[in-house]
């Protein structure tokens, strides 16, 4: 068992597709090579058993109808998880492998259910740490035995449906297994890259030569015919020659156009500088009319305003003549700010004396006003001492009024305490009765039973002597007497008392005596309280008579209910004589605040009349001195208004400030006058400087046309602007040809060498593709497929022709009938009987399946050679046998049993009958529809 071999050791299988329990098959009972059977119902779960081996390794089934989730089995109890283990042997190691998928299931703990996530284990031989993880486990068996998913189905399974696909496929279809298979994939890869690079590169010529013709269109040319025509020529023709051609014309037209734009500059100098010279003259003939025109205005200047100067003069001289009468205004002026001194005494002195006589007014007011409070704070005084004396005794009174309070409190309290005695009395006096009942009652119960306790056990004693009675007889002496006669013995009554009745009813008698004693007890301490409450009640009230002084022969008071209605009544008299002392002590107690208030008024209020005394005697005092002053101003301002020429500072200012004002206008007319004249001979002065400057400059002046200078530089100007604007349509498009040129040279080159390369890209597209005319249609990746695919047919060909033999072989169509499909991988088949070949599809039903199984051993011996020789020591063939006569089976069975040389394991899945007879070794799976399938290894 040396080499590359993966060979299952034992499977375990739990709650797993129709598995319900755990089943465990063991390989190694089948042995090391050979054929066995793995048969069963149709639906038992046969090839359950390699979609398990398949799961475990992969974590996909090996079939595609169902997902990894949707494996639990559906007949398993709750409790039972849903897992695959299978040890396996690889390069003479032992590995250990378990993946479960992801399911719902029951709760450890509480209720309901829980998702169990998917996980896998593999244990490696040689390694402390297994690999975990679905996808972790998955690609560590990748890469130890080497076979992806799709491979390793294609080696190890071999099924009806499957390999009868692959025989009846066309090209496509093969292609498409081919290349899952084998990995061709990137051949494919390569094709359609070299399809969409020449693609690119086909668009990009296309866009290269449309970016020429733009800068072609873009292209312009000067007003010459024969360039326009060759031009328009040149846009209509955009080949290749034409391209080449349009440069030459390109550079052409630039060359015409830069020398062509020499001439039209240097036309511009020659335009410039006449129109220099002209604009030259203009300036001089414009100068020299400005200068005529301006002497002309000054001449005019001076005529007209030499009237107006004589006026000024004339003015200037009236303004001399006023010069005396501002020498007066000035003297005023100065006389009157002397005298201002005086008229401020004046006004402070008047102030002075208004000031005095407003205050003497308000002292004397509050003289007044004070006179006032005197006399009514005596009439205060006089009143307070009045109400004093008639309130000497009102402490007095109402200490004895608080006196008769406490002791109207204090009767009113005892008679509250004893009316609450007598009421508690009542209520203790009416307990005593109940008490005393309660115990009369239990006496008498404790006496009626003590007698019916005494009857019973008096019975209870003549039913014994009953008893004794019935056993004598005649002749025979009593055991108690001797008597040897008994005439009238002792008859038993019909009731019989037991020795137990008569204790329960000395039980009762002692329960009752108990009660009884007990009543009798409460009924004396209740009788002993309510005594002593009569006591205290009987004293209290001795004491209250005493207080009122009341004789009560008069009336009896024998009873507690009649004390009560005695306090009763005297409640309501002293709570009368309490309202009545309340009301008392209240005025009294208002009287003595009274009095207090006015002993503390008397001594304020004769220090309040003390004071405006005070204040009485300074105010007339200051009164006094204020008349006396006042008197003084009063002769002092007349003496003022007899010096002075005014009656007021306001009058005096007012007159000043006139005198000012009148010098002030005096002045500013003799300024104004001078000025104004100043200022008009200066302007005739320099306007006649002006004349002279004028006629100095205009004597070297050259009389020019202006009319005609005119006309010469508006006829330069246009010039000027025609040529011009010839040479910015000229350096444009220099510009615009120079830009095109040099694009389309670069864009041309960039097409050479894109069309050079989409030359031999697309040539090699096409080849990769299939897609060369004439020629079969035969792509790179089926080219490569085709080798493969001739390895498989010479496999299958090894027994294929055992199977029939040597009738048929088959051989690969290296023809096509339709050169537009893709071909490459048709198949057909030789018939050697009678020398024709013709398309497989032409076999008959029992022909196909040894074709087809053929192939798919084929394909499955190329797989391991191109899996670098990897083998798998357990393969299974699944199904197709039941269409097979005797001969063919043989055969079938005959080839299958080639694969088990070189220790190979082949399983067929099959419920052929006669494979059970042919086949010893089995693994037999039994179907139940309610426990689900059980799983059995038979030898």
């Amino acid at each position: 068992m040396g080499g590359c071999i993966m060979r299952p050791i034992k499977l375990i299988i739990s709650a797993f597709g129709p598995y319900a329990e755990c089943e465990t098959i063991d390989f190694e009972k089948l042995g090391n090579k050979g054929l066995y059977l793995i048969t069963g119902d149709t639906g038992a779960g046969k090839t359950t058993i390699f979609d398990a081996i398949t799961y475990v390794l992969y974590g996909k089934s090996s079939g595609k109808t169902r997902s990894s989730s949707m494996l639990r089995s559906k007949y398993a109890k709750p409790d039972v998880p849903t897992f695959v283990k299978m040890e396996f042997e690889y390069r003479n190691k032992k590995y250990v492998i378990e993946r479960n998928p992801e399911y719902e299931r029951p709760k450890i703990h509480g209720e309901g259910t829980t998702t169990q996530s998917a996980n896998a284990t593999l244990i490696y031989p040689d390694k402390d740490t297994p690999v975990t993880g679905s996808s972790n486990v998955t690609v560590a068996i990748n890469e130890l035995i080497g076979l992806d998913y799709e491979q390793f189905t294609q080696i190890a399974m071999i099924a009806q449906n499957d390999f009868l696909k692959l025989l009846l496929a066309d090209t496509d279809e093969r292609r498409k297994i081919f290349s899952k298979i084998f990995n061709t994939y990137p051949y494919e890869k390569l094709q359609l890259k070299l399809g969409d690079e020449a693609k690119r590169l086909r668009r990009l010529v296309d866009d290269q030569n449309k970016s020429i013709s733009q800068y072609i269109d873009g292209i312009r040319c000067g007003d010459s015919f024969v360039a326009r025509q060759q031009l328009e020529a040149i846009k209509n023709n955009k080949t290749e020659n034409g391209i080449e051609n349009t440069i030459d014309f390109i550079e052409e037209l630039i060359n015409n156009d830069q020398d062509l734009l020499k001439v039209i500059n240097e036309r511009i100098i020659k335009t410039e500088k006449a129109l220099s010279d002209v604009d030259k003259k203009l300036v001089e003939v414009n100068r020299d009319n400005s200068a005529k025109k301006q002497k002309l205005n000054a001449e005019q200047f001076i005529e007209s305003n030499k009237p107006n100067l004589e006026v000024l003069e004339k003015r200037v001289e009236l303004c001399k003549e006023e010069e005396p009468v501002r020498k007066e205004l000035e003297y005023k002026i100065k006389e009157q700010e002397q005298l201002m001194p005086r008229y401020d005494k004046l006004f402070d002195t008047e102030k002075e004396y208004v000031n005095e006589l407003k205050l003497i007014k308000t002292k004397e007011s509050e003289f007044e006003s004070l006179c006032k409070d005197i006399e009514n704070l005596n009439k205060v005084l006089a009143t307070n001492k009045e109400n004093l004396q008639k309130l000497k005794d009102a402490d007095a009174v109402l200490v004895k009024i608080e006196n008769a309070k406490t002791g109207y409190d204090n009767v009113k309290k005892n008679l509250s305490n004893i009316i609450n005695q007598c009421n508690d009395y009542e209520g203790k006096n009416h307990e005593l009765e109940l008490f005393q009942q309660r115990a009369i009652k239990a006496n008498d119960s404790w006496e009626t039973k003590s007698n019916e306790c005494a009857a019973v056990e008096k019975t209870f004693l003549n039913q014994q002597a009953g008893i004794l009675a019935g056993n004598l007889r005649d002749g025979e002496p009593c055991i108690v007497c001797g008597s040897t006669v008994h005439p009238n013995p002792f008859k038993l009554m019909d009731k019989q008392i037991t020795e137990k009745m008569v204790e329960d009813a000395k039980n009762k008698v002692n329960e009752l005596k108990a009660i009884a004693t007990n009543d009798s007890n409460k009924a004396g301490m209740q009788k002993g309280i309510v005594d002593t409450l009569y006591e205290s009640i009987v004293e209290n009230f001795r004491n209250l008579k005493e207080i009122f002084k009341e004789v009560l022969e008069e009336r009896a008071i024998n009873t507690v209910s009649d004390i009560k209605t005695w306090s009763d009544e005297k409640l309501v008299k002293v709570e009368e004589a309490i309202s009545k002392n309340n009301g008392y002590y209240e005025i009294a107690k208002n009287n003595v605040q009274v009095k207090e208030q006015i002993e503390k008024q008397i001594p304020e209020t004769e220090e309040q009349i003390n004071n405006n005394n005070n204040k009485k005697d300074i105010l007339n005092s200051d009164i006094s001195n204020l008349k006396i002053k006042n008197r003084e101003n009063a002769i002092l301002l007349e003496q003022l208004r007899e010096k002075l020429e005014f009656q007021s500072r306001k009058d005096a200012e007012s007159n000043l400030n006139q005198l000012k004002i009148n010098l002030s206008e005096l002045e500013n007319k003799a300024t104004q006058a001078l000025n104004s004249y100043d200022k008009c001979k200066k302007s005739i002065d320099d306007a006649n400087a002006t004349i002279k400057t004028i006629e100095e400059q205009l004597k070297d002046s050259k009389n020019y046309d202006l009319e005609q200078l005119i006309s010469e530089s508006n006829k330069l100007q246009e010039e000027k602007k025609t040529v011009n604007n010839q040479r910015n349509d000229v350096s444009i498009r220099i510009e615009i040809n120079i830009g095109a040129l040099e694009n389309i040279k670069a864009n041309l080159n960039k097409l050479v060498t894109t069309e050079e390369k989409y030359k031999w890209v697309n040539a090699l597209a096409q080849t990769a593709n299939g897609n060369i005319n004439g020629k079969s249609k035969i792509a790179l990746e089926t080219y490569v497929q085709i080798s493969y695919f001739e390895r498989i047919i010479n496999r299958a060909n090894l027994r294929f022709m055992k199977m029939t033999n040597g009738q048929y072989e088959l051989k690969r169509s290296t023809e096509s009938d339709d050169q537009r499909s893709k071909t490459g991988l048709e198949l057909n088949v030789i018939d050697h009987y009678n020398g024709t070949e013709r398309d497989v599809r032409t076999l008959s039903g029992g022909e196909s399946f040894k074709a087809s199984l053929s192939l798919a051993l084929g394909l499955s011996d190329e797989i391991h050679c191109a899996a670098g020789g990897i083998k798998i020591d357990t393969l299974f063939v699944d199904e197709g046998f039941g269409t097979l006569d005797e001969d063919s089976l043989n055969s079938a069975i005959e080839a299958l049993n080639t694969l088990t040389e070189g220790d190979r394991l082949v399983g067929i899945i099959s419920h052929v009958q006669e494979l059970k007879t042919r086949i010893n070794r089995k693994i037999i799976v039994s179907k139940n529809k309610v426990k689900g399938s059980k799983v059995a290894v038979e030898i």
